[in-house]
């Protein structure tokens, strides 16, 4: 328990320590642009990333069905649907490491050639801070404003790291739900090889078929009464008179 509990502890620091870095780099290059736009540049990345996955993965599925179909076609198809499915998955998984390792370039140059605004340029509507002097009172309502956008953006980094985690835990319930239809269809597969025509009628049929056994193991020992009972006092006697001669030949 104490190494479970140590493991969570340095896991939390880990997580802290990326945080701060995260909110520092993004405090001191990205606060103008996320004024501006109205939304941080990190988060329309991460959501450009998103939906290209979600494209890749449902054209992956239609590209399944049409390849699955196809091969139903041929009269001397092998290839099982589960078959498929794990090739599906395999291309998938090469398809998003690729997608990842083009997609830091991309976001560098996003980021740092579209969205950002350089320190000298003052956007158009600020060009009035320019020519303005602030009371001590104006100053400090401008802080109290810039600390309200802090901390909103500072609340946004962590709903990140709070939907990224959510995210890793539905990738693994995807896994093993995956396999869950992996195994189902081996099943199936199996019961087809063996010339069962449907899967919930054979197990009803089983079903029956369990319960009606000690009833007829009834019948069997009502028809067999006779002799079980002849063959029992049979075994009897032959063990009186074993203990018997025992007896006899220890005097």
């Amino acid at each position: 328990m104490e190494g479970v509990k140590a493991e969570g502890e340095a896991s939390q620091h880990q997580e802290l320590r990326e945080f701060q870095e995260e909110f520092e780099m993004a405090d001191g290059l990205m606060m103008y642009e996320t004024q501006f736009f109205g939304f941080s540049p990190q988060t329309c990345v991460l959501r450009v990333h998103s939906g290209i996955q979600d494209s890749l993965l449902d054209v992956m599925l239609v590209v399944e069905r049409v390849i699955h179909k196809k091969l139903k076609e041929l009269p001397d198809n092998s290839v099982t649907p589960s078959e498929l499915r794990a090739c599906t998955e395999s291309f998938l998984k090469l398809m998003k490491d690729r997608l990842d390792l083009i997609f830091e370039r991309v976001e560098q140059g996003i980021l740092q050639h579209i969205f950002y605004i350089p320190e000298n340029i003052l956007l158009p509507e600020d060009s009035v801070q320019e020519q303005h002097v602030y009371t001590e009172k104006q100053y400090q309502e401008l802080q109290m404003e810039i600390a309200q956008l802090q901390q909103c953006y500072k609340c946004e980094i962590m709903a990140k790291h709070a939907l990224l985690n959510e995210l890793e835990e539905q990738k693994m319930t995807e896994i093993k739900l995956e396999q869950r239809v992996h195994w189902l269809n081996s099943l199936d597969n199996t019961w087809k090889n063996n010339a069962v025509s449907s899967i919930p009628e054979s197990l009803t049929f089983v079903t029956e078929l369990a319960q009606e056994i000690p009833a007829v193991l009834a019948k069997i020992e009502e028809k067999y009464k006779d002799e079980i009972e002849q063959k029992q006092a049979l075994g009897a006697q032959t063990n009186s008179e074993e203990s018997n001669w025992k007896q006899q030949k220890m005097k």
